[in-house]
Formats: structure tokens, sequence, C-alpha cells
């Protein structure tokens, strides 16, 4: 099941997705690719910082919900798939 979370319009907000349950002691993260749908009116950036990626969200249009997948890859060849809903309201 993903995440989900609310935020307004004009919030930055950032949520940590932790791959260290998914990942054997010898495997790092060394990269992610982030997809949003649908793919206008939010802007969506990440950090990453093994054995976490940050995902930072902000804008939207009030009543919107977005669905953010997040793929990280491990040094070993690994994939792991996670998911955000970002619900916009402006209250």
């Amino acid at each position: 099941m993903p995440f989900a979370a609310t935020q307004q319009p004009r919030d930055v907000r950032d949520y940590d997705l932790d791959y260290s349950e998914f990942l054997p002691p010898d495997d790092i993260l060394v990269d992610a690719e982030v997809f949003v749908e649908p793919p206008t009116g939010l802007s969506v950036t990440f950090a990453l910082s093994h054995p976490r990626v940050k995902v930072w969200v902000q804008g939207g249009a009030n009543g919107d919900v977005y669905k953010i997948t997040v793929v990280a890859y491990t040094n070993d060849g690994r994939a792991k798939e996670e998911e955000l809903k970002v619900r916009i309201k402006d209250y």
C-alpha cells in the first residue's frame, strides 16, 4: 500500500523512503528515478543518502492527487519500487 499525505499548494515538504529492510548488509543504493502521475503541476526532486531516498514535493493544484513512484537501484543490481500518493488541498 502506498504512503499517503496531504499538503497545501504552497507547501514544500519532504518524505523519506527507507530501503534498509530491502537491502542485504553488503549492498548500497547508488541511484534512483522518480516518476509523477499526472506529469504536470507538481515539482518533485530527490536526494539519495544510503539507505534512504528523500523526495521533495511542492506545487500542485487544489483537489488533485498525484502518484509519485520512486525506483531505487543498488550497487549489486537490485531495484526496489515504492509509491507515494500526495493530495493537494487548499484550506
